[in-house]
């Protein structure tokens, strides 16, 4: 088992980071008359692990008991979608957003299928709640049709079934939705509390201490993300990476280094070849299941620490431009691709600051 799985907190109790967004949760979790709500922040910040710590102060550790199924959806006459879904005897998660453009009616059918299967609450079930909740992540990512039909769909089944919802960022959902939920912010973690973190995974699997700079460098390199860092620690321990150095050699996602290599291509040479070619790698990191955000924004960063400072300013316009159509767009290539063209314009007109 993965580290980032063993050492996952399955309790309030045992979650120690944001200690008053946990107070807060579990004061809605005593209620047992659970609003829907909305989680969102960065990727590694504890989202998931929330949710889960709701569930199992509401309907006890059953909701561990995770088993994967394969759903099919037909959407049309002649078309089906398959669906994987993990699901316990009180929740059923899952992702709408794979279902692509047909994700609308996966969301219809597979809340309907939830609530009108929903247990009532009698005296022996134990848990006093007569409702179901469908956990929903990526909710940013679905079409504003679909995010119509989740609020519809809401609304109908509230005796039934309760919704949580998961997103990195609440710009892409609709206004409606939004106002029918509590919203949660779940902020990353600080460099000090993931440096404290990883330090305590260290010591329960009985590893030496790592010396502050290896500390330094890991929560840096992990931006906040915690299970970024916890694979990254990992890694290093398979390759006996000295947990006494400054942590340099603590090993990077492969994905990572691409994109560095990317960010040379940009800054070695502005020509309508070059950017045809790192066109063709966006194309492999998009195909590898890397994110247009998380390609854009780690590529800002490498830009960021090589650029000059007058640069700066023009390259963050830039890249908040891109992000913002990315958001309202479908296809992350088109807007990488100018993204990189207008930061090779950039470069050519400021050639004498290279």
């Amino acid at each position: 088992m993965l580290w980032v799985d063993r050492y996952r907190p399955k309790t309030f109790a045992e979650i120690e980071l944001h200690p008053e967004l946990t107070s807060v949760l579990g004061r809605l979790a005593q209620s047992r008359d659970l609003p829907h709500l909305l989680f969102y922040g960065p990727p590694g910040s504890g989202k998931k692990t929330r949710v889960m710590a709701v569930l199992n102060a509401i309907y006890g550790p059953k909701v561990y008991a995770l088993r994967l199924e394969h759903k099919s959806v037909q959407v049309t006459d002649h078309k089906v979608v398959d669906l994987t879904t993990l699901s316990s005897p009180h929740h059923i998660d899952l992702n709408p957003s794979d279902a692509g453009s047909y994700d609308r009616v996966v969301v219809m059918q597979m809340i309907r299928e939830i609530a009108q299967t929903a247990p009532m609450a009698t005296p022996g079930s134990g848990t006093g709640v007569g409702y179901k909740v469908v956990v929903l992540n990526e909710v940013d990512g679905l079409s504003r049709g679909a995010q119509h039909a989740l609020r519809r769909t809401m609304e109908r089944y509230l005796k039934t079934c309760r919704l949580i919802l998961t997103c990195t960022s609440t710009s892409r959902l609709i206004a409606p939705l939004r106002s029918r939920c509590l919203a949660l912010r779940v902020p990353a973690h600080s460099s000090e509390n993931l440096a404290k973190a990883l330090s305590k995974v260290c010591q329960a699997e009985g590893l030496a201490t790592p010396s502050a700079a290896f500390l330094r460098t890991l929560s840096l390199r992990s931006e906040g993300n915690l299970r970024r860092g916890l694979l990254m620690l990992e890694a290093a321990v398979a390759t006996k990476v000295d947990f006494a150095g400054d942590g340099s050699a603590i090993p990077q996602p492969d994905w990572k280094l691409y994109l560095d290599e990317i960010a040379g291509d940009i800054l070695g040479e502005q020509s309508p070849k070059k950017l045809h070619e790192i066109r063709l790698k966006f194309y492999d990191l998009l195909a590898q299941c890397i994110s247009g955000d998380t390609i854009l924004k780690t590529l800002v960063n490498s830009l960021f620490a090589t650029m000059a400072p007058k640069l700066h300013g023009p390259l963050i316009e830039l890249a908040a431009r891109y992000d913002h159509n990315m958001k309202l767009g479908t296809k992350p290539i088109l807007h990488l691709e100018a993204f990189v063209a207008g930061v090779m314009t950039l470069l050519k007109e400021n050639a004498s600051l290279l």
